[in-house]
């Protein structure tokens, strides 16, 4: 997310500008704003060129930012760059829908307390408030909010990507980290290889496609089998791939609370919950996308897993 800095230099382009006016404009030294401006280029929030000895400054044509200049020119009596710094912009981003404060936090990666203090002056400002169910929930009018946080992380996403490959698909995205599809083999560390071949981790050697999947986080460095089953129901929940999870489930030792909560954060969670009744039931209770019970015995016994 952005810094107050950031969103204040943001909001304070006008058309073209040198650094030396912009900093001008934010009463602040030429050695910070050039720091300012180099963050945001390489975030892909702002385009320079070289004209003669100076450098030229304007914005990309960020969808993020028309939705920022949206909510600076009708509420121009708030003071944006205070109000989203911190923490406030990673709350927005899980406002999309009414939530807890705790709900919040976990979604944020922010500590409780921290969730709090982000709310506290939207709520001040009667930018959300708080339901009797304990829930807080953006206001009429500000909605926006949160979808210029989701447009900000994915435009912050495509970036990062295109530094690697041309040719890809974003299958799935929260605020920190995202699913991507790509032809192209990709060798940066915070991209970690996911999808069918992974499953040869587990002795389930999967025939790959000449697609490749990875999983691009600054946190995690393995994938876990919880994680890689529902990163396979994102990549294509059909029949096939259903089976070849439940061969997951069948053959590694499955910590279910972990992939319960794996599945609602990727939003398989009820595909999830009808391959372990599957399971459960040995085929007895089964959607039209799972197999006949002999059918899974037998592609089972091809893979040398005991149902």
């Amino acid at each position: 997310m952005l810094t107050e800095g950031e969103i204040r230099a943001l909001t304070a382009l006008r058309g073209e500008q040198t650094v030396s006016e912009l900093a001008t404009n934010l009463e602040r030294s030429l050695s910070y704003t050039s720091e300012l401006v180099e963050r945001l280029e390489t975030a892909g929030l702002v385009e320079t060129r070289r004209q003669g000895k100076t450098k030229q400054i304007r914005l990309s044509d960020a969808k993020a930012l028309e939705l920022l200049a949206n909510l600076t020119q009708q509420y121009a009596h708030i003071d944006w760059p205070e109000l989203l710094s911190g923490a406030a912009l990673r709350v927005c981003y899980y406002l999309d829908t009414p939530r807890t404060a705790t709900e919040l936090a976990r979604h944020a990666d922010v500590h409780r307390s921290t969730a709090h203090r982000a709310l506290a002056p939207l709520q001040h400002r009667g930018l959300v408030y708080q339901p009797d169910d304990g829930a807080y929930a953006l206001n009429d009018g500000f909605e926006q909010l949160s979808i210029f946080a989701r447009e900000l992380a994915h435009h912050v996403h495509r970036q990062t990507v295109e530094a690697q490959t041309a040719t890809y698909t974003i299958l799935w995205e929260s605020l920190d980290e995202f699913l991507v599809q790509t032809p192209t083999e990709i060798t940066d560390e915070h991209f970690i290889p996911t999808g069918p071949d992974q499953f040869q981790r587990y002795g389930l050697p999967l025939l790959a496609r000449d697609r490749r999947y990875y999983l691009y986080s600054e946190t995690t460095s393995e994938l876990s089998p919880e994680t890689l089953c529902c990163h396979m129901l994102v990549i294509d929940s059909g029949a096939r791939t259903q089976s070849y999870c439940l061969l997951l489930l069948s053959h590694v030792d499955i910590n279910r609370d972990e992939l319960r909560s794996q599945a609602v954060t990727y939003g398989v969670d009820d595909v999830v919950d009808e391959l372990w009744t599957y399971l459960d039931t040995s085929g007895a209770q089964r959607t039209s996308r799972l197999p006949e019970w002999e059918d899974f015995q037998e592609l089972a016994e091809e893979y040398e897993v005991t149902p």
